[in-house]
């Protein structure tokens, strides 16, 4: 069972509030059939639609109210942070008690896998991390050991991703990034203990709208450099430094001197600045010896006008 399944339950009566754990069978097999068979059952429909609004993130609890004196409020559970608040009883008002009686058995296992007592606090004094072998994929979600959630928006690398924090849509370079397997220590690890995630050895924050961002810079800066495996991948590559530049050129808001120099360097580099030329250029080999002799790429460059 995943963390994400557990529904955290808060029953009230008469004021005083009782917290536990159930899976979604639970809740609605035992839970509501507390309340027989005199409760509206489109009401009950409902709570369980409101409930669904919780995995979704438009509501925070559900409301489910069986008399004047008497009520549910539910939530799916949406990580560690959260499942610590509630057993601490950061959601609750006035007088209140965990009752690990009512919890589902396989809720408490969750419990045990995220090193966590009924009362918040930890289960095991020592856990060990074991690195483990994983191939990341473009707009797989990632949780780090802090219980937060990544989308793989690129892998610049095998261990650099580009990620967007699910929570607030920040654009992080993870550096460095590696999967771990976390468990108690002196235990074996298996599925009732094992927790995976990430780790990075340092984060590059970037800010949360993406149309700032230069994914030709990020590619260079923490790509892995290609393989040149034919004169197709050279020209792939001159052809990459060449918008690079070109791309600096042409952004507005810059200062004059700033683009000024991306154009003599383009100059320079590459005998033009101007792309239909370059093109040209590239498509008859006067780049494939990286790169060709400056006075031959102008003296072409100028009959291509």
């Amino acid at each position: 069972m995943k963390l994400e399944d557990m529904v955290m339950v808060v029953e009230n009566h008469k004021g005083t509030e009782t917290n536990f754990l159930l899976e979604l069978t639970d809740y609605m097999g035992e839970i509501l059939g507390l309340w027989g068979d005199g409760y509206v059952v489109e009401n009950i429909a409902g709570s369980i639609d409101e409930l669904y609004g919780t995995k979704k993130g438009e509501t925070d609890w559900s409301e489910l109210y069986i008399a004047a004196n008497k009520s549910i409020h539910a939530s799916f559970c949406t990580g560690e942070a959260q499942l610590r608040g509630f057993l601490a009883g950061n959601f609750n008002d006035g007088e209140w008690s965990f009752d690990e009686g009512r919890c589902s058995r396989d809720c408490l296992a969750v419990l045990r896998m995220y090193n966590m007592k009924p009362d918040g606090q930890p289960l095991f004094p020592y856990l060990h991390y074991e690195r483990l072998e994983h191939s990341f994929h473009v707009g797989e979600v990632l949780r780090n050991m802090n219980g937060n959630d990544y989308r793989v928006l690129a892998a610049l690398s095998p261990q650099n991703l580009l990620l967007m924090a699910q929570k607030d849509s920040q654009i992080i370079v993870g550096r460095g990034v590696q999967f771990y397997g976390r468990y108690p220590k002196d235990e074996r690890p298996d599925s009732d203990s094992m927790v995976t995630g990430i780790e990075w050895d340092h984060g590059v924050y970037l800010g949360n709208d993406i149309t700032k961002i230069d994914f030709d810079i990020l590619k260079q800066e923490y790509g892995e450099p290609g393989r040149m495996e034919s004169v197709y991948d050279l020209r792939e590559k001159v052809r990459g430094d060449f918008w690079l530049q070109k791309n600096v050129e042409m952004k507005e808001g810059l200062p004059g001197r700033v683009r000024n120099a991306a154009r003599d360097c383009l100059e320079n580099t590459f005998g033009t600045h101007e792309p239909e030329v370059f093109a040209k250029m590239l498509d008859r080999g006067m780049y494939d010896g990286m790169y060709g002799p400056r006075e031959e790429q102008k003296k072409i460059s100028g009959q291509l006008r």
